[in-house]
């Protein structure tokens, strides 16, 4: 009766879900894509212009290489709730598509510096290599 609203849980993870969180985990920005897509161009472009190395994993490829494409893309759709690419993962959370990306670029160096394994000297390395 109180003030509090309460929230369902959140259903568990697909053992597809569960492989795609522990993936994003393995590098410090992952962008999932889909050929022919404009935004994941135009998000490429930007960490690319800034520096920051990223790892891509092309939906269109990932079909022609995995016994079960749609298992592993329907991981993804779960574990993000969305259904349109980019997708994309900064230290291992989601952050949502280009629109997020682009409103996080002006902090992105410093928010990859406090997740970095080796405390950001990758990416002040790039940096530095543009300079």
């Amino acid at each position: 009766m109180g003030g509090a609203s309460s929230t369902p849980p959140k259903p568990p993870l697909s053992e597809n879900s569960k492989f795609i969180a522990e993936e994003v985990k393995q590098h410090a920005v992952v962008i999932y894509t889909k050929d022919g897509c404009g935004y994941c161009v135009k998000a490429k472009n930007e960490l690319y212009e800034d520096g920051i190395h990223y790892t891509e994993k092309n939906l269109n490829t990932v079909a022609k290489v995995i016994p079960n494409p749609q298992d592993y893309i329907n991981g993804l759709m779960d574990l993000t709730r969305q259904r349109t690419v980019p997708q994309i993962f900064i230290c291992g959370k989601f952050v949502g598509g280009y629109t997020e990306l682009n409103a996080l670029r002006p902090n992105l160096s410093k928010i990859l510096e406090t997740c970095s394994v080796d405390n950001g000297e990758t990416l002040r390395r790039e940096y530095a290599s543009k300079i």
